[in-house]
Order: structure tokens, then C-alpha cells, then sequence
């Protein structure tokens, strides 16, 4: 048996095994072949995949968009258009409301201190509370960094006066409070739209994770960036479909497991690592990181107080369990801080 790997603009193939009767599987997702997630995380995936041939498991891929838009990468899985998919769960805020907590802001710190506990409660009580319901099983789960501002005003903000009007990209409704509370406009729009709003003069700013914002070339268009705003974050998750999973050996489920944790770690490695780069490479090339002084910090801690009350508020009022599973997440954040479980992943990774 032989081992082959194509990348190119179209697909990329990982071929697990040569025999005829192997199983083989479409990926789809939303994020261009350059991008962070793709070369660091969903590689990671394809790697263990191909590591294991006797499992007879093949993953197609299909990159930026092929199979579907950001916003349709839900339906792309459970339709089976592709049998795993990455979704963005700020683009499906209706259909996994429960999930959407991990935008709210200063819900965690670094990467880890979000990855591992939701990476925990993604196998177990968010599993049962959403994602069995809609057919899908997760596989692997992306937090990404406290996302920043980014200005394309070259000073720095003096305080949260200087936001008022400011029209910002945001993800998700979760984010919309976010801007809202801070006087800016808020603007829905994927990530691969943003460059050309900000290059047009349609956006002043977006609320978006210095860890990528390479990867879509928005230091082209942007001028100015906090470094300690934290205003939430986002998380997409892989997907696989439930009906596709129960028609696999107990060898590809686990091989499919195992590669799935490697994907979330080494995504959530490298944008803890890539964070730090982007920082210093945007400082190199005469752009302006700051950070928030204590006053404007203090400003934007009270504005931001309600964001969470509102997100409980509104799972209460659409019957959902969001307010107890709020609860699970921190509780499980503390354990995990405390018994020392973050700061060993982060260990591991040398973020």
C-alpha cells in the first residue's frame, strides 16, 4: 500500500490506503489553502489519517468554499454533500445557539484556556444538549484567540469615544452585541469578504484575531491594532455526519478521533504562536499595536458587562439551556486551571 498527497488549488487528496475496498470521505470548509488552519490544523488531520493505511480511510479535501459558502457549511454535512465538514458556528447561531458562548468576550484568555475545556465538552454535554440532535458528531473544535480590533485609522483609540459610529466587521450575533455595546455599527460579512470592505472604505474596522489576519492579507488594509481588547472570540468545529460515522469500522471511528484531536491541538497551537509573530511582524513593518491603557480598559469592561447577561437572557427566553451550560464551561475552565491540564497543553505546544 502506498501513501499519496496532492495539494492543489482544486482538492487536496490524502490517501490512506490503495485497496479497493477503502472508504473514502469528502472535507469541506471554508478557509484558502494559505491559511493558518489549513496548513497547521486541518494538516494535522490529514497527516494522522495517512499515517494509519491499515484503516482504509481516505479524506478528499475541498478548500475555500468549493463545496458551499461560510454559511453553508452546516447543511453541506448533514446533506452529505461532504461527509466533514468545518463549521463556523457564528455563521449558524440559530441552528447551534448553545455552542455561540465561545464569542462572548473575556470568556477565556489564551487559546488554550478556551480550546481545552470546549475540546471537553464538545465529546460530552454540548454533544448531547445540540449536536446529536442535528445529526452531526464532532470531531475536532477551533477557538481562536481573543479577537482584537482592527482599525484601518492609523492612531491609536484614546477611548471607547473614539468607536462611536465605527462601522465593524463582526462574525456572528454574539459579536453584534460586542460592537453594539461599544458604539460601533455592526456589520455581518465571512471573513473572506472582509479585505475588499476595508480596501472600498464600506467597513472602518473588524472584530477579528490577529493570529490570521495574514492569512486573508488584512494588514494590506488595515493600519492600527489592540493588543488586550478582548472581545470574544470564535469557534468552528469539524463535523462529521452522524449516519456517515455509524457506517464505519470501529478502526476508521477511532483513527477519525485521533485525528481529530490533532487537528484541535495543533490549530490551537498554532494560532497561540502565530498571534505573538503577526504582532511583531506588523510592528516591523511600521503598523501600529497597542495596548489599551487602564482607563479605556475599565470602559470597556463596563460596556461589555451586559453582552453576557443578554446571550443567557436570550437562550432563557428561546428555552434553551444556555445560562447551565455557560455554567458547565466555566466550571469545567476552573477545574482545568486548576489541575493544571491548560497549562500543560500549552506546555506542549512551547506557546
Amino acid at each position: 500500500m502506498t501513501t499519496t498527497k496532492t495539494i492543489a488549488a482544486a482538492a487536496v487528496l490524502i490517501a490512506g490506503a490503495g485497496a479497493a475496498q477503502a472508504t473514502e470521505l469528502k472535507l469541506s470548509d471554508q478557509f484558502p489553502v494559505q491559511h493558518t488552519i489549513t496548513t497547521q490544523g486541518t494538516q494535522a488531520f490529514f497527516d494522522t489519517i495517512a499515517a494509519n493505511p491499515d484503516a482504509d480511510l481516505t479524506i478528499r479535501h475541498f478548500p475555500a468554499g468549493q463545496l458551499g459558502k461560510p454559511t453553508a457549511q452546516l447543511d453541506v454535512v448533514k446533506d452529505r454533500i461532504a461527509e466533514i465538514a468545518v463549521v463556523g458556528i457564528s455563521y449558524v447561531p440559530e441552528r447551534l445557539p448553545l455552542s455561540t458562548m465561545m464569542e462572548l468576550p473575556q470568556l477565556y484568555g489564551d487559546s488554550f484556556d478556551g480550546y481545552v475545556p470546549i475540546q471537553h465538552m464538545m465529546k460530552t454535554e454540548l454533544n448531547e444538549a445540540e449536536f446529536r440532535k442535528a445529526g452531526i458528531r464532532p470531531l475536532w473544535v477551533i477557538v481562536t484567540p481573543q479577537y482584537q480590533l482592527l482599525l484601518t485609522r492609523d492612531e491609536p483609540i484614546a477611548g471607547i469615544e473614539d468607536l462611536s459610529g465605527v462601522k465593524a466587521r463582526v462574525a456572528g450575533a454574539t459579536a453584534e452585541l460586542v460592537a453594539s455595546a461599544l458604539g460601533m455599527t455592526p456589520v455581518r460579512m465571512p471573513a473572506p469578504d472582509l479585505y475588499v470592505a476595508l480596501e472600498r472604505g464600506t467597513l472602518d474596522a473588524a472584530i477579528y484575531s490577529l493570529s490570521v489576519l495574514k492569512s486573508y492579507k488584512l494588514e494590506e488594509v488595515t493600519n492600527s491594532y489592540t493588543s488586550n481588547a478582548a472581545l470574544g472570540g470564535v469557534a468552528f468545529m469539524g463535523f462529521i455526519n452522524e449516519d456517515v460515522w455509524q457506517s464505519l469500522t470501529p478502526e476508521q471511528q477511532a483513527l477519525l478521533e485521533e485525528a481529530g484531536d490533532a487537528a484541535g491541538f495543533a490549530t490551537a497551537c498554532a494560532l497561540a504562536k502565530n498571534e505573538q509573530a503577526t504582532i511583531a511582524e506588523l510592528e516591523g513593518m511600521g503598523k501600529t499595536v497597542y495596548e489599551l491603557d487602564e482607563a479605556t480598559q475599565a470602559q470597556f469592561a463596563s460596556a461589555l458587562e451586559s453582552v453576557s447577561a443578554d446571550w443567557r437572557a436570550t437562550m432563557d427566553e428561546r428555552g434553551i439551556p444556555g445560562s447551565r451550560m455557560l455554567d458547565v464551561f466555566q466550571a469545567t475552565q476552573e477545574k482545568m486551571r486548576a489541575d493544571g491540564s491548560i497549562e500543560a497543553a500549552a506546555k506542549e505546544c512551547g506557546a
